[in-house]
């Protein structure tokens, strides 16, 4: 039994150097295409002899400069909440009591989209961080108003069934490619257009690491509702984990 207990913090060590090397060589390249507008901006700059052009290459250089910060703030944010688990109480609370109350504040804040809920109002109880499931929920829906239409649904559930919890956003839109060259919950990947420059792809990488600080497991589906082609992530956390 020892040795089979070694043999799995060997495994999770070797998956997490894995990760560290896979997120340093995803950063360096996040990292490069803005650096380099900026210096190639500035030497642009020094040799500019109409205003047009300073201004031209100036916004270039701020646009790239936004990016950066905008790298740096994702970064920082994934950081700390990293470290609020160091220091976060799991609690037991009614799962069914948050979540639809979380719809109804999306709702009152988004009118370009429907938002239904669909599921008990009480009676899911779960050991965690309520406010940290919310997260993940806020996470979940911001990438679903991304890829949603104005006017279409997006779906919001929650059920149980033994021995888990399932929580899940569904958005109709563009579905998931069939064969993504890695997962979408790794940091600094996005399956969006590419012409969106200022996503990150780092609020599914959150949401990854809340269901794993809940000892659950996170998966994303095309799937078709009433006729609708769409994308469906659903969390599955067990109701007790320390």
């Amino acid at each position: 039994q020892l040795q089979n207990h070694f043999a799995q913090m060997a495994d999770r060590l070797h998956g997490y150097n894995r990760y560290l090397e896979s997120f340093s060589r995803r950063l360096s390249h996040e990292l490069k295409t803005p650096v380099a507008v900026v210096r190639s901006s500035l030497e642009n700059l020094s040799h500019s002899n109409t205003e047009e052009e300073r201004s031209q290459y100036i916004g270039r250089a701020a646009a790239a400069t936004e990016r950066l910060r905008q790298i740096l703030h994702s970064m920082s944010e994934a950081t700390r909440l990293e470290q609020s688990f160091d220091h976060a109480e799991k609690e037991v609370f009614d799962l069914a009591d948050v979540i639809p109350q979380a719809t109804a504040a999306y709702q009152s804040l988004d009118p370009h989209h429907q938002f239904h809920y669909t599921g008990p109002e009480s009676g899911i109880r779960l050991t965690g961080s309520p406010e940290l499931m919310v997260q993940l929920l806020d996470k979940l829906v911001d990438n679903a108003r991304d890829f949603t239409p104005h006017n279409e649904r997006i779906l919001i559930g929650l059920e149980q069934a033994e021995p888990s919890v399932f929580l899940s956003v569904f958005n109709a839109g563009s579905t998931l490619p069939d064969h993504p060259d890695t997962s979408i919950f790794s940091p600094f990947v996005s399956v969006r257009d590419e012409r969106e420059e200022g996503h990150l792809g780092q609020g599914l990488m959150i949401v990854q690491l809340i269901v794993d600080f809940h000892g659950g497991r996170v998966e994303a589906l095309n799937e078709t509702r009433d006729g609708v082609d769409g994308v469906c992530f659903r969390a599955i956390i067990p109701p007790t984990h320390y």
